[in-house]
């Protein structure tokens, strides 16, 4: 009962900031100022952001929240391009024994051109706490990526805009109605800074601003904030061929650090 009794307080917290969604450790490390970033992670942010994909891609990742016992999130995404559409499919856990959430999903997107991309993801949720069954629902996201530039991209994207939550359960949790706006500025092939403003329709505007710098060619270094409430992030990623590995932490007024590690291998 302490354990379930402590996942429900991270919960709380965690839902407030869409931890429970995760965004790869690469994304992390940028603050999650992934609206208009393309990445395998894009997966659990903008569907939109898989069209950067340029081969099938899998990658797997793994977060561990420092507040409690035994509290983690396991990840696991896929990303398929074919002609220019792109199939992907994402699976994460997150929880403790006693009580758990499964979001899995299946995402499309095309890329019409070399400026517009759109991308859809159906997504299956299930919440599961023991001595107390079980209850699942769905959701949609939806969202689209536009180059003004090869310097300048948009992105917009909307998560669970049809307001779907959980109908059968004694824990207080919700899937969040957000909407997210942001945008990417390359001044170099070597450097990324990005930006994501949203508004989840039962929390404040959030901020969140990100850099992603390669330092060499088998190093990126990463670092980023977020503003409701006050997070940091750092991150490093080490690209080896066809391999790669990220590391972020992220810093949480509340829930104090989380790590989280992550690997991908492109086909």
């Amino acid at each position: 009962m302490r354990k379930l009794l402590l996942f429900i307080t991270i919960s709380f917290l965690a839902n407030s900031s869409y931890a429970q969604y995760n965004q790869g450790a690469r994304l992390t490390g940028m603050g999650k100022a992934s609206a208009a970033v393309n990445d395998i992670w894009s997966l659990n942010a903008n569907p939109a952001g898989i069209t950067g994909q340029k081969s099938p891609i899998a990658a797997l990742n793994y977060a561990r929240y420092l507040f409690g016992e035994e509290l983690s999130e396991q990840s696991f995404a896929f990303v398929l391009p074919f002609n220019n559409n792109f199939a992907g499919v994402s699976v994460n856990r997150y929880g403790i024994n006693e009580f758990n959430e499964i979001k899995a999903g299946f995402a499309l997107a095309k890329q019409f051109g070399e400026q517009l991309s759109i991308g859809v993801k159906a997504n299956l949720h299930q919440i599961k706490i023991t001595n107390y069954g079980s209850a699942t629902t769905f959701s949609v996201d939806a969202g689209l990526n536009y180059a003004l530039s090869k310097q300048i991209g948009l992105g917009l994207y909307v998560n669970n805009p049809s307001s779907q939550s959980y109908k059968a359960t004694n824990v207080a949790t919700y899937i969040p109605t957000a909407i997210h706006l942001g945008a990417t500025y390359m001044p170099t092939n070597k450097l990324i800074l990005a930006t994501t403003v949203t508004k989840d329709f039962e929390q404040k505007f959030d901020v969140n601003i990100g850099v992603d710098y390669k330092f060499y060619d088998m190093l990126s270094l990463r670092g980023g904030i977020s503003a409701k409430p006050f997070k940091q992030y750092v991150g490093v990623g080490l690209n080896y061929q066809k391999l790669v590995m990220d590391i972020a932490v992220e810093s949480h007024p509340q829930i104090g650090y989380t790590p989280q590690i992550g690997l991908s291998y492109a086909f």
